[in-house]
């Protein structure tokens, strides 16, 4: 299932995480791990002309999406046990896309006037909560109620 989701902006700076898996909706890597990503899908991108949407280690596979207009990055930190017809890159896309529309629509002010301030985004937990149970990608995991 989806443990954690990571979006990026389209400088590679993450600007919104949720936790889904753990007991507090803050990692203090994410930042860093989740700039760590972006660099390696560009150097990919242009290095090779190639699109990395994988990556696949022992207990997680990482999923990338990259949204065609805005160039924002989204970042799905899957665990390796699950269904690997769930972790189809259809079914991945569709969830990103939703995700996308959402967030880009919602905050749509906010991203054209971004000063740095992460915890504007932070109420998108709820949303993506949401989305992610629709898919069938939250069983066994319920809404952190410390989230706010």
């Amino acid at each position: 299932m989806i443990q954690k989701i990571t979006i990026l902006n389209d400088e590679g700076i993450p600007i919104f995480f949720h936790n889904f898996s753990g007991s507090s909706n803050e990692d203090e890597n994410y930042h860093l791990i989740a700039s760590y990503f972006d660099q390696i899908c560009r150097f990919t991108k242009y290095g090779f002309k190639e699109s990395l949407n994988r990556i696949e280690m022992d207990k997680s596979v990482f999923y990338f999406y990259t949204h065609p207009t805005s160039n924002y990055h989204l970042i799905f930190k899957l665990d390796n046990r699950v269904d690997k017809k769930k972790h189809n890159k259809k079914n991945l896309d569709s969830i990103a896309i939703k995700v996308f529309d959402k967030f880009l629509t919602k905050f749509k002010e906010e991203l054209n006037n971004f000063n740095g301030n992460f915890s504007q985004f932070k109420s998108f937990s709820l949303d993506i909560h949401e989305i992610v149970k629709s898919k069938g990608f939250l069983r066994g995991y319920e809404l952190n109620p410390g989230i706010f």
